[in-house]
């Protein structure tokens, strides 16, 4: 009897044992049971990330999201002109379960086969910064700055530093980017206002600093009597810059350069270039996850809408509005 007692014993210890591993076990599993499932995703895919421009779209964009219990998916190319980058983590960003795509188009001909299988798909679409090549519809919209009030306020800007007469110039000019076409159009149009100014040369190029940049130096050369350049996107505003600071030029030509970024708002308080005219980013990017919300809702999405921009010079960008 001691023996079968002594056993007994034995496999109640074994068998308790057990339990109690298996019961620490699922106790180790329970917490990660009891966490919520992630919040459904909006994919926001920008030309490129880390500008101070996109990370305002990107806050704007998150705090519209948050509100609806959804998150933002922020990635994007590290070079402006990596279509084929953007194509793919937009396309991966879809498969993975994004329920709608916010995209700040590299080029907006190369996206569009991807964005036409995405509407078809009833995956609602959003462009910021310019608008689709396709017609709009309701699984695709757009939020962009006023292209025309940009231009015409460039234009008032330039007519002004050049006291009504004398001879500009527009770099950046890039058909894949339309956004600086609209812009220099509109720029044309209304500096037609002052008959003593005239428009000497209309540069086109990729958007690249090296290239706004290149064709800045060759503006200053060909032009000696140059005395204001509209640069039409925040790189061309950057390459324009660079070459205005290696010649004697920037003391004679006002640089009145396109979108907000760090870099540049640092450069108008230097100095280094006369004007910025920009849009709200963080409001651009409000709107654009609204957009996307709405569509993910089964409404249609809103019609293409526009964000009023506003001139910063020196003065008015300083802390406190001075310097």
């Amino acid at each position: 009897m001691p023996i079968i007692l002594h056993l007994r014993r034995i496999a109640r210890a074994l068998a308790a044992a057990a339990l109690g591993g298996g019961c620490g076990c699922l106790a180790a599993l329970l917490p990660a049971l009891r966490e919520p499932p992630p919040a459904p995703a909006i994919a926001f895919i920008p030309r490129t990330t880390g500008t101070d421009f996109m990370e305002d779209m990107r806050r704007g964009a998150e705090a519209a999201a948050s509100a609806a219990g959804y998150q933002i998916y922020w990635n994007g190319p590290t070079r402006e002109d990596d279509l084929d980058r953007q194509i793919r983590i937009a396309e991966n960003a879809v498969q993975h379960g994004a329920h709608a795509l916010i995209l700040g188009p590299t080029n907006i001909w190369g996206v569009t086969t991807m964005v036409n299988g995405f509407t078809e798909r009833h995956i609602p679409v959003v462009f910021v910064q310019t608008g689709p090549a396709q017609p709009t519809g309701p699984y695709l919209t757009s939020v962009t700055p006023d292209q025309e009030e940009l231009g015409q306020l460039a234009a008032a800007r330039a007519a002004m530093v050049m006291h009504g007469s004398g001879e500009a110039a527009i770099v950046g000019m890039d058909r894949g980017t339309p956004e600086t076409l609209s812009r220099a159009d509109s720029f044309l149009r209304a500096i037609a206002a002052w008959p003593g100014i005239r428009v000497v040369a209309e540069t086109p190029g990729a958007v690249q600093i090296m290239e706004a940049e290149q064709n800045t130096r060759e503006l200053i050369s060909s032009y000696p009597q140059l005395r204001a350049i509209f640069a039409v996107s925040a790189d061309a505003t950057q390459g324009a810059m660079l070459a205005l600071e290696d010649t004697d030029a920037r003391r004679r030509i006002s640089l009145i350069g396109s979108d907000r970024d760090l870099f540049l708002a640092v450069s108008l308080q230097e100095g280094k270039l006369d004007s910025l005219v920009t849009a709200d980013g963080y409001r651009m990017g409000y709107l654009a996850a609204q957009a996307a919300l709405a569509g993910i809702r089964g409404q249609p999405l809103p019609p293409p809408s526009q964000v009023s921009v506003q001139l910063l010079t020196r003065e008015s960008s300083a802390p406190n509005g001075s310097e």
